[in-house]
């Protein structure tokens, strides 16, 4: 008898301290997560069996794991953690640690680079917690949604992100933070091509910063902007400089990458192979991958080793082949608009089913008030059903905006040249021609490459990054030429934007078809319209 009471006073004893020593494990690593982030991370890590824990405990122990392993660098994994948490937490109606737990699995999911998985879910928890004030996760979400702007080549986009970010860290009173989001704001203008402006970013925070870390990726980002202003010497300078200071995430294979490539522009080849192999050798992206293994095929190329070209030609296929598939992603942009699309038709049908909830109710108060009830709740549902297929046809919009932007840039040069008919009645054919061409550039930019281009990857689904891609060697005239036909431009018309007689033009095609390997102008047009069409 006495050895069944002690068998059992045991057992107690046990069932007590696993429901107390568990807690304090996650409550000190709550304490240390910020300060000491790889503590934290080591005392999760020993909480071998996660079914030990109640289900708050797990859910907390779920979303701890992912902070503790984003905070030392770490892949995040393993998702069914955060899932479990995320469950939990929706379920509870915990908002705070539910807007916490949707931020880090998009995290996870930008990580790996699957932007629109991400961006659904930056969008979920930026719903829940923009009247909040956890400024650090508002500004976080930012940055992040900023960071994929920046990869779609969605710069305006991105600069809007980045300064709420500024914002949020600053009010989050981490102004270092905020100093990142300003040199992302430079990447943003050189990436467009205004390197003044670039410059005076990277500036202001060179002036103002002793922080190792930041000064590397100052002299990085400066370097990268020597680059692409074709100041290759300036840029190595800059670059190799860059390489003597700490960095994070794939920074290193960014900076030996575009240091290789400086190189090899100045002619430097033994430099250029030896930083684009030390690049792959570190953490990095598919972009820069395939960037560096176009540098040491180019350099094989140049030496005549034909076997290593052939190596590197295969691994940077292999790469484009994973960058493209990223890049056909759909955009933040767009998923922010079907994200508030969807968060008002939802509210209508909970107003649509609160409404309904009431008809029982009023069924018993009275046949007649129930008819006259009933007859203003259908009137109401008719009115939620139309803005519900106005959401729908919103939707469908959307999916079909190619075809939107073409018939308005079709129709803003028909107005343009109906502005211009009383003048064109009266011109001579020289006079008329001007006019044509003026119309053109004023609706199209044909003159102006950069505005021009961002216009045509706007309306055609990123024609002209597409055609670049694939067909390197292929004229700009020829670009021009593949947009206008999209655009379906006149021939007429299309000979004089071009400075070709119709002959020309017509050799222009064919030559263009033959070189981009298609047996006929029909299987070129084809081509066009399916590169072109929104995947």
């Amino acid at each position: 008898m006495p050895c069944k009471h002690l068998v059992f006073i045991l057992s107690f004893l046990l069932i007590l301290s696993g429901c107390s020593f568990l807690p304090n494990e996650l409550n000190t690593a709550e304490q240390l997560i910020e300060t000491a982030p790889d503590s934290a991370l080591k005392i999760l890590k020993n909480i071998y069996n996660e079914e030990s824990l109640s289900p708050a405990e797990r859910a907390r122990y779920g979303l701890l794991l992912f902070e503790a392993l984003d905070k030392n660098v770490l892949e995040l994994k393993p998702d069914t953690a955060i899932n479990f948490s995320i469950n939990y937490f929706a379920k509870k109606g915990d908002e705070a640690h539910l807007s916490k737990s949707y931020f880090y699995k998009a995290r996870m999911y930008k990580y790996a680079q699957r932007y629109e998985d991400a961006s659904l879910l930056y969008l979920k928890s930026l719903d829940i917690s923009k009247n909040g004030t956890d400024y650090d996760l508002l500004a976080k979400i930012y940055s992040d949604l900023g960071d994929i702007s920046v990869f779609q080549n969605d710069n305006k986009e991105a600069r809007e992100k980045y300064e709420l970010a500024i914002s949020f860290f600053n009010r989050a009173k981490k102004p270092q933070e905020a100093d990142y989001k300003i040199l992302d704001i430079a990447k943003t203008y050189w990436s467009d091509g205004d390197f003044a402006s670039a410059k005076k970013y990277y500036t202001k925070v060179l002036n103002t910063t002793k922080d190792p870390k930041m000064l590397g990726t100052v002299y990085q980002g400066m370097g990268i902007n020597y680059f692409y202003s074709k100041k290759f010497d300036s840029a190595q300078v800059y670059l190799k400089k860059s390489l003597k200071y700490p960095y994070y995430g794939d920074n290193y294979a960014i900076r030996c990458y575009k240091l290789a490539d400086a190189y090899y522009f100045t002619a430097n080849y033994d430099s250029a192979a030896k930083y684009a192999q030390n690049s792959l050798k570190y953490e990095a992206t598919y972009f820069t991958k395939k960037e560096c293994y176009r540098i040491l095929s180019n350099v094989s190329y140049l030496k005549g080793d034909f076997k290593m070209m052939a190596e590197y030609m295969t691994a940077y296929q292999a790469s484009s082949d994973s960058v493209r598939k990223i890049e056909k992603q759909t955009k933040s942009s767009i998923l922010e608009d079907i994200h508030a699309t969807s968060v008002s038709m939802n509210k209508t049908r909970r107003m649509l089913i609160i409404t309904g909830s009431f008809l029982p109710v009023i069924i018993l108060i009275g046949l007649v008030i129930y008819f006259r009830l009933r007859r203003r709740n259908r009137g109401n549902q008719e009115k939620i059903e139309e803005q519900v297929a106005r959401i729908d046809d919103y939707q469908e919009q959307l999916q079909h905006k190619n075809e939107l932007l073409k018939e308005t840039l079709k129709q803003k040069i028909a107005d343009t040249r109906l502005m211009q008919a009383e003048r064109y009645k009266k011109a001579t054919i020289p006079q008329r021609e001007a006019i044509d061409k003026e119309v053109y550039n004023t609706c199209l930019h044909v003159d102006d490459w950069k505005k021009f281009s961002t216009l045509m990857n706007h309306t055609f689904d990123n024609l002209i990054i597409n055609l670049e891609q694939e067909h390197p060697d292929i004229s700009r005239k020829e670009v021009i030429m593949c947009c206008l036909y999209l655009l379906d431009i006149p021939s007429n018309d299309l000979a004089l934007i071009l400075d070709y007689q119709q002959v020309s033009l017509y050799k222009l095609k064919q030559r263009l078809t033959q070189k981009m390997n298609f047996k006929s102008t029909k299987d070129l047009n084809n081509y066009l319209k399916q590169l072109a069409a929104v995947k």
